[in-house]
């Protein structure tokens, strides 16, 4: 049972952290550049899902946190 849980986890992370790795390369793809794709970043990204996942959303977390308290700084003053 837990060895399912696990396997399921990784795969969503993987799922996750590879569908913001193509989102990313389409924004840093050249011009005129056709079928663009990762690669070795693909692979790397699978690998490492799960503990990709956990910084990103720490992050994510960290700069939505920071914003935050930079509004409640200028709300105050």
């Amino acid at each position: 049972m837990s060895q399912n849980i696990i396997i399921s986890l990784w795969v969503l992370s993987s799922v996750y952290c590879l569908f913001k790795l193509f989102k990313r390369s389409k924004a840093v793809s050249f011009d005129g550049v056709t079928g663009y794709s990762p690669g070795l970043e693909a692979i790397m990204v699978v690998m490492l899902g799960p503990l990709l996942a956990v910084i990103d959303i720490s992050l994510t977390w960290i700069r939505i946190y920071k914003e935050a308290e930079e509004a409640r700084r200028r709300s105050k003053s």
